[in-house]
């Protein structure tokens, strides 16, 4: 039991930690760059601050849907990880943390505002940029890379059976 105590702990503290990590960026750029400033088109990687009011990768959805859908994604995974686990290996309790606390960023940010805080902007080549993210984007990401390299077991079995 006590494995599954520090594996809900690690869980708990890493979806606690992205979350508070999220929000303050997120106010950091909101009271200190203006909505839609334009962001330098010279440079490899600039923070603006963009409103976001679309699902990922700039889809258009119903509000409804930006609202609910992150509530049943958190709860979905939730479930299968108390289903299945918690498990034992580090990796999984670090990847569930990060997608929760990433994914209740952003719906902390619709609930209170009606859009997203995108404020991270990457220029691939000179007229070719990447979407506006921002870091709760950044630790859902994490997220699923980590769940795939678990999965497919390409994590080394010393870290896969350690709390």
């Amino acid at each position: 039991m006590r494995h599954d105590r520090r594996a809900l702990l690690v869980l708990f503290c890493t979806a606690l930690a992205a979350l508070t990590v999220d929000q303050l960026t997120k106010l950091a750029i909101t009271s200190s760059i203006p909505v839609d400033d334009p962001i330098p088109d010279h440079v490899f990687i600039a923070f603006g601050h963009v409103s976001n009011d679309n699902i990922i990768f700039g889809i258009p959805a119903p509000f409804w849907l930006e609202v609910s859908m992150p509530v049943a994604l958190v709860i979905g995974v939730l479930a299968a990880y108390f289903w299945k686990g918690p498990f034992k290996g580090r990796a999984t309790n670090l990847a569930v943390g990060l997608f929760v606390g990433g994914t209740l960023g952003n719906w902390i940010d619709r609930l209170r505002f009606g859009w997203v805080t995108d404020f991270v902007d990457v220029r691939i080549v000179r007229d070719i940029k990447w979407f506006t993210f921002n870091l709760a984007d950044v630790f859902i990401l994490a997220a699923i890379i980590i769940c795939v390299v678990a999965l497919f077991r390409l994590w080394s079995p010393k870290d896969a059976r350690s709390p």
